[in-house]
């Protein structure tokens, strides 16, 4: 067998740019559908169109981040164990994407939930591979500057998203005469939503395919048996020995206290803004879309940090803008203030996705990448639930003071930012092109047109 220093290693070698640009697209490509699926037209088409409630909504939401929760995990394990990842990712957007487009074929409430269960299952579990990717098409070129570089992309995707998938629901009878017989699935009725998901599913598989064609899939060290027996002891023999990768758990536990602080801001700005300033949905978007160009900044510009001074380093900052976030949201006397806020929390949200992954690459030994990236993704999934729950239960307990009820609730947040940034200061400081450097050197396939020599 033949053994080789790792090509992210070797000094003088990089990926190229159409490796790293073909990567940084599949953000793009997964932000279409989370923008789509997970935030607008589905849930206002079974909400709200159909009927079926918010209830069901978030029930369906649940029950598949529930799932994701659980198998995270192992699907890293599966990708480490095997040393493959790219395979896993095709077939997951594949699938994904077939259920994406068949979600508007029936109206039975029970049929859409099983299908988008199952699309958000394999988009989000999807996630877990194309993290673990991130080592590889990051050689040479800084980890921070290339998760950067998706992240901005995913932003960009959004406003993309937003505009163009518009066009098929505000403007549905026009594109279905344009289109002539090819747009025979658009509905021009009152539920009209449903006519976003085949454009979604096409872009979302269009934006994926540079990543299956040009991302390279090295292997650090030789493949083994990737049967659930194997599997599943390698995910609890990581548990027991947590320990043994300084930093790795103590950085996993504040994700969950960071990202809890982080999505649940985000998620109540546009609630925050009507309830406690009285804005109209059109300022709500405006600032929206304003934060998200920001984000985009945020994204690149700390991405360049990040290698420039380190993840931890770059990551305290992201945290102290939080902060500096929350505390103006909390006692901001009027809506023009939110202006200042949105740009803050743009920069801030870019730079937490960027930051984050460059900073588990560092900590997290070569081989078990996709294994920490799994447990990166349960984080997620369990602030996910976690945040949500944090601001309903204060909205209750302060429910009789009205609109500062929402002050108070978002500002608890900072807590939460605070004790986030008290396990980051736990963590070592570390980056990941030190990482990978002091391993012995492992079996690694890395086909030739995928790395250019020179700085």
């Amino acid at each position: 067998m033949d053994l080789r220093t790792p090509a992210a290693t070797v000094p003088g070698r990089r990926a190229t740019w159409p490796v790293v640009i073909a990567w940084a697209l599949y953000d793009f490509a997964g932000t279409i559908f989370s923008v789509s699926i997970l935030s607008v037209y589905f849930p206002l088409w079974l909400g709200s169109e159909l009927g079926a409630g918010a209830d069901t909504v978030n029930y369906a939401a649940a029950g598949s981040a529930l799932l994701v929760l659980l198998l995270s995990p192992f699907l890293g394990a599966v990708s480490d164990l095997g040393q493959r990842r790219k395979p896993y990712l095709v077939v997951l957007v594949s699938v994904s994407v077939v259920l994406t487009a068949l979600l508007g074929v029936s109206e039975e409430v029970a049929v859409i939930v099983a299908l988008f269960v199952a699309a958000n299952f394999c988009y989000q579990s999807a996630t877990v591979f194309y993290n673990a990717l991130l080592p590889g098409v990051s050689a040479g070129r800084g980890t921070g500057r290339v998760s950067g570089y998706g992240t901005a992309l995913g932003y960009v995707g959004a406003i993309f998203a937003l505009l163009f998938l518009q066009l098929f629901v505000g403007d549905a009878s026009a594109v279905k005469e344009l289109l002539g017989p090819l747009g025979w699935w658009i509905g021009t009725g009152a539920a009209r939503s449903s006519n976003a998901f085949v454009p979604t599913a096409v872009l979302y598989l269009l934006f994926s395919l540079p990543a299956f064609f040009f991302v390279p899939d090295p292997k650090v060290r030789r493949p083994m048996d990737v049967r659930p027996p194997a599997v599943y002891r390698d995910v609890i023999t990581t548990i027991r020995n947590l320990r043994s990768y300084p930093g790795a758990g103590t950085f996993i536990a504040a994700t969950v206290l960071y990202t809890d602080a982080a999505n649940t801001a985000v998620s109540n700005m546009a609630l925050y803004g009507r309830e406690v300033f009285g804005m109209s949905s059109g300022g709500i978007r405006n600032l929206l879309l304003f934060s998200t160009v920001f984000a985009i900044v945020g994204s690149a510009g700390f991405g360049h940090l990040s290698d420039r001074v380190g993840p931890k380093r770059a990551l305290v900052v992201v945290l102290l803008l939080w902060l500096v976030a929350i505390a103006l949201a909390a006692v901001a006397p009027g809506p023009r203030v939110l202006l200042l806020v949105g740009p803050v929390v743009g920069i801030a949200l870019g730079a937490t996705w960027t930051v984050s992954r460059a900073m588990l690459v560092a900590l997290a030994p070569p081989e078990k990448t996709g294994e920490f990236f799994g447990f990166y993704n349960l984080a997620g999934r369990f602030s996910a639930v976690a945040g949500p729950a944090l601001i309903a239960l204060l909205l209750d307990a302060f429910g009789g003071l009205g609109a500062p009820s929402y002050r108070i609730a978002i500002g608890a947040l900072a807590i939460v930012v605070l004790a986030g940034l008290y396990l980051l200061s736990r963590t070592p400081d570390v980056r990941p092109a030190s990482a990978p450097a002091s391993r012995a050197s492992r079996e690694v396939e890395t086909p030739e047109d995928n790395w250019e020599d020179g700085p």
